[in-house]
């Protein structure tokens, strides 16, 4: 009895709910536990590979810091205290003007800034803070390692040596109250700007000179620490024994007057790999969240809404396929070929409506059949001889299948015709 009352007709909208969650869990929730990306996207501090920045997340959180990532938005820096650091590299996504605005404030209210690249957002990113780069790289004319896109530089600060991937040229620091300069990386003089882009040095033309790829700048209360190279904190220059880690480690001690507590890799600009669980979160909600905030796309889909709410019932209404009176009624009676039965196998006894339908229904599928006997008693009026061979066969293949109330009134006239044949005669 506890069993039937459980499955009753009262109870089905609860299990309605309960299987629209099991769909949405397995739908939308459950992929993003699961991670089937091969390996997440160059600089990221889940990258453990080469190009990836594992050590680093590594080394600071041996120093004591709290480690965290942005995976959606720039929103969560503005929860960031004062004695934070961020750190940006390389990335796809471009920052828009709110974005920007959000990083300065974090900046002046204390926080340090790491940006790490030449191009692309980070160099967007450097332009608005007034660093200027010179989008082109840099090559190494004497002393370079392996190839001459690789620099290396001696750090006085740390006293070991930095390596330098493809960085670019610092041409232009912006300089104010609120700003100013207070440390720097520069090349040797063998270094020159590849102004025409072929990978060569021309002697001629491309001036060998001392050449700024890094600044520490004080803005506010915090810091700016800007490298023009992407790939200065990676794995593997930290396993070929370069300084490179050591030297933010350094920079980070000294900036704040508090031992800063958390470091913040942000990774929203990254382009993570679609069939990973950041890639869904990030390519999927991420783009969500950064389009609601614009007042056109709000509008635009408050206006959709309300545009469909208006017309979707009558377009249903437009397109929604004419039901016969036929159609009607065998789709609502009951009988014993239909007999319908509960979850227990309890028949369901028809009700009195279902009865009426089944007596009209039954009406209408006799009631063609009284066109036949109309139609044959007045033919057996009707001589065989004035019936053509034609007529013979039409009427007879007639006589054998139902007919509607048209064809009654076609061949019913064919037969007044044929009657007048007598009185020709």
């Amino acid at each position: 009895m506890k069993l039937k009352n459980l499955y009753s007709a009262q109870n089905f909208p609860l299990f309605k709910v309960l299987i629209q969650t099991i769909i949405l869990f397995v739908v939308i929730l459950l992929p993003l536990s699961i991670n089937f990306a091969s390996s997440p996207p160059p600089y990221s501090i889940e990258n453990k590979g080469p190009d990836g920045m594992s050590y680093v997340d590594a080394l600071l959180y041996h120093d004591g810091y709290n480690i965290s990532r942005i995976l959606l938005s720039t929103d969560p820096i503005m929860d960031l205290n004062s004695t934070s650091t961020l750190v940006i590299a390389g990335g796809t996504k471009t920052y828009r003007n709110p974005e920007r605005a959000i990083i300065d404030s974090f900046v002046l209210r204390g926080g340090t800034l790491v940006l790490l690249g030449g191009d692309g957002v980070v160099a967007g990113l450097a332009a608005y803070f007034g660093i200027i780069y010179s989008g082109l790289s840099l090559f190494e004319t004497v002393h370079y390692y392996k190839s001459p896109e690789i620099i290396l530089v001696n750090s006085t600060e740390i006293n070991d040596t930095l390596c330098f991937v493809k960085p670019k040229a610092i041409l232009e620091i912006a300089s104010d109250r609120n700003q100013r300069e207070i440390g720097n990386i520069v090349t040797a003089g063998t270094t020159f700007i590849d102004s025409n882009n072929d990978g060569i040095w021309s002697v001629l033309m491309e001036r060998t000179q001392l050449h700024k790829i890094g600044t520490v700048i004080r803005r506010g209360r915090g810091a700016i620490i800007a490298i023009t190279s992407s790939s200065f904190l990676v794995n593997e220059l930290y396993t070929k024994f370069y300084g490179n880690i050591d030297l933010i480690r350094y920079y980070l001690s000294i900036l704040s007057a508090e031992k800063p507590s958390l470091v913040c890799f942000e990774e929203s600009h990254k382009r993570w790999p679609l069939r990973s669980t950041e890639g869904i979160i990030n390519q999927s909600y991420g783009n969500l969240i950064l389009l609601s905030k614009s007042q056109l796309l709000i509008f635009i889909v408050v206006l959709l809404i309300l545009i469909l709410y208006y017309f979707a019932p009558r377009i249903q209404k437009l397109f929604k396929p004419t039901e016969s009176y036929r159609n009607f009624l065998s789709n609502r009676i009951w009988s014993r070929g239909r007999e319908l039965y509960d979850t227990f196998g309890q028949v369901v006894k028809p009700t009195i409506e279902e009865k009426i339908l089944f007596s009209l229904y039954f009406q209408y599928e006799l009631h063609p059949q009284a066109f036949n006997l109309y139609l044959q008693q007045k033919l057996s009026y009707i001589k065989p001889l004035l019936l053509t061979k034609e007529e013979k066969k039409m009427f007879e293949e007639t006589m054998i299948r139902k007919i509607d109330y048209d064809t009654f009134i076609y061949l019913f006239s064919k037969l007044e015709e044929i009657q007048k044949r007598k009185r020709l005669m």
